[in-house]
């Protein structure tokens, strides 16, 4: 029957591939303990899940986290035994440029003094080499990973081969595998974080809508994104029942189901010495040419010239009305031209 029925061998449901990350975060602030422990918690309930449905999970974990498992036998024993059952170990690093900052850095001294002062730290440098001395408790090679660092060259040089973070067309949908040069070469994925309800239904159209290709996505260990973690994998149980078209990372680049696509970095321009002295000497601005202002075409008023309109009394505050009157102890010019009109005011 196996071989009368090779479609139904290979994959149920639509025809493109999936892989889910799970990221284990570092903790490393005051009262984070208590998190790290509920956020454990989580995670196993996580793989719990994909266990039963036979979906396999790349779980990358900060060097806080590793060192937390690692120093626990039964936690220990209970990750090597997620290991057996095909769930991937990889690597998870926020850099200084990001909220989260897990305190491993490559930047040079003075770099990396002023980092820790805005980010209220007194921690010594940690470097690269004690962050994946952490992770190797865990795995000693380490393939797949999610680095967030913007600024530190040096420690994503020596960042795993298969990265799922790098990707600016963070959509989740995968049509190719983008192959990277440079100061870091390696090869990376497209990965959607749908961590509420709105992302988790942008995630079930987008891979609904797939005919081929790998889609991934990827949750936090926390209790508040278990909700998003189960919704995500009941709609893959109903795609993919036996969980057959379920990947790792690592598996889906090695297994060839995507094409690879070279992508390269933009090149800067080499500075020449003309080059340099045009940048040293200050451009002259030239001055903004006048602008033309429309005239707007005068426009009747219905009440006459504008001019002529009172509003209120005179600059002053006096009365005119006042100055005019018999008995006001004024007398004016009105008055006098007429003898005799205000005696009180002028005498007889």
């Amino acid at each position: 029957m196996l071989f009368l029925c090779p479609a139904a061998v290979r994959a149920d449901g639509p025809g493109s591939y999936y892989f889910i990350a799970v990221q284990n975060g570092s903790y490393n602030f005051k009262g984070g303990e208590a998190q790290l422990e509920e956020s454990y918690k989580a995670l196993q309930g996580m793989v719990k899940l994909a266990d039963a449905q036979n979906a396999r999970l790349t779980l990358l974990f900060s060097a806080q986290y590793a060192v937390y498992i690692a120093s626990d036998p039964a936690r220990m024993a209970e990750l090597e035994g997620w290991k057996k059952a095909g769930h991937e170990v990889g690597a998870y690093h926020q850099g200084p440029d990001t909220r989260a900052w897990d305190g491993y850095s490559d930047l040079p001294e003075e770099d990396f003094a002023r980092v820790n002062k805005k980010a209220g730290k007194s921690d010594p440098a940690q470097t690269h080499k004690e962050y994946f001395e952490a992770l190797g408790r865990l795995e000693p090679a380490i393939k797949s990973g999610c680095m967030q660092d913007g600024k530190d060259k040096k420690f994503l040089a020596s960042a795993p081969f298969y990265e799922i973070c790098g990707r600016p067309d963070d959509k989740g949908v995968n049509n190719f595998v983008a192959v990277t040069g440079g100061e870091r070469p390696g090869k990376s994925l497209s990965v959607l974080h749908p961590a509420d309800k709105a992302g988790v239904l942008a995630a079930r159209m987008a891979f609904a809508s797939l005919s081929s290709g790998v889609y991934g996505a990827s949750f936090k260990s926390s209790p508040s994104e278990f909700g998003a973690f189960y919704a995500w994998l009941s709609f893959l149980k109903g795609k993919d029942p036996q969980g057959l078209r379920s990947r790792t990372v690592s598996s889906a680049v090695e297994g060839k189901l995507l094409p690879e696509k070279e992508v390269k970095a933009a090149a800067k321009p080499a500075k020449t010495a003309k080059t340099a002295k045009a940048e040293k000497k200050v451009p002259q601005l030239e001055p903004d040419p006048p602008v033309d202002l429309p005239r707007l075409r005068p426009v009747p008023s219905f009440y006459g010239k504008v001019g002529k309109l009172m509003f209120g009394p005179r600059a002053g505050g006096k009365n005119l009305e006042q100055r005019t009157r018999c008995g006001d102890g004024l007398c004016d010019a009105f008055e006098r031209a007429q003898a005799g009109r205000c005696p009180r005011d002028c005498g007889n």
